[in-house]
């Protein structure tokens, strides 16, 4: 694989007056992978997130797409090529949910959507397992189906159209999510992770900000721990996340245990 391909983060600072936020982090996300990011409160997760996702920019250091600053991305291209589902997304409007998928296309289209554009809302809402839904109003959903709605809408904010003459196939595709399945039932949460996870592509980089360490390590493939702003571990692996570091950075006591009914892991902590 082309190192230049993925996602970069090369000596990135970030200072807010006097406190520093973050501090010479350098990391770089793979494709095709899940990389998810860990950290306690106050550790700049969603700092680091918005710098990445070119929301932000850092007082020192860049970003890289494929080798490409993120700062010299016009918006309208940016847009195109990486999406970021939040945890809370609030709605002026009760818009139909179809409506609200559309959304995810607006940087594709001038003043009128295509035909192709409602296809693609269509397809993203299949994806999700929503399609049933698509002329509900968006407030009369449960929290978990409202947050499946804008799953689909940031996959159709990305999504790849080989039908499209003018598309920019040989772009790569970046997916962020910061905590999105945080306060909803188990249910949207896998089902959530599980659709992510089988979106999992050589032209797609997804990273993930996660609450729960044991939903994480299941579902990730690689892990980036904050501490204070600085990165405390980059594992390739769940395996290679020690219980040390995890017990230093969430002031916790880990311990790995074997699930005999999974084949698995999981964390147990105690304070």
């Amino acid at each position: 694989m082309d190192d230049a391909r993925g996602l970069e983060l090369r000596d990135v600072s970030v200072r807010a007056g006097s406190a520093q936020i973050l501090d010479r982090v350098s990391v770089r996300f793979e494709p095709g992978k899940m990389n998810v990011v860990l950290g306690p409160n106050g550790a700049g997760k969603t700092t680091m997130l918005r710098i990445a996702t070119g929301l932000a920019h850092p007082s020192s250091g860049e970003v890289l797409y494929d080798g490409e600053s993120v700062a010299s991305l016009a918006p309208e291209p940016l847009a195109r090529r990486r999406a970021v589902l939040s945890q809370h997304v609030e709605l002026a409007f009760s818009l139909a949910v179809a409506d609200v998928v559309l959304m995810g296309r607006y940087p594709h289209y001038g003043r009128v959507p295509r035909a192709r554009d409602r296809e693609i809302v269509e397809s993203a809402l299949s994806l999700v397992g929503m399609a049933d839904k698509r002329e509900q109003a968006y407030p009369t959903l449960s929290g978990g189906e409202q947050q499946k709605v804008h799953l689909a809408r940031v996959l159709a904010q990305i999504w790849r159209d080989e039908r499209d003459p003018d598309a920019e196939h040989a772009a790569h595709r970046y997916l962020f999510l910061d905590e999105p399945i945080s306060g909803l039932d188990v249910h949207y949460q896998l089902h959530i992770l599980q659709v992510v996870r089988g979106l999992l592509a050589p032209d797609i980089t997804v990273v993930a900000v996660l609450h729960d360490l044991n939903v994480a390590f299941e579902y990730g493939d690689r892990f980036v721990l904050l501490e204070r702003g600085r990165v405390a571990a980059d594992e390739s692996d769940s395996r290679s996340v020690s219980a040390s570091v995890l017990e230093r950075v969430f002031r916790v006591r880990a311990k790995r245990l074997e699930s005999a009914e999974s084949s698995g892991e999981f964390w147990r902590f105690e304070l």
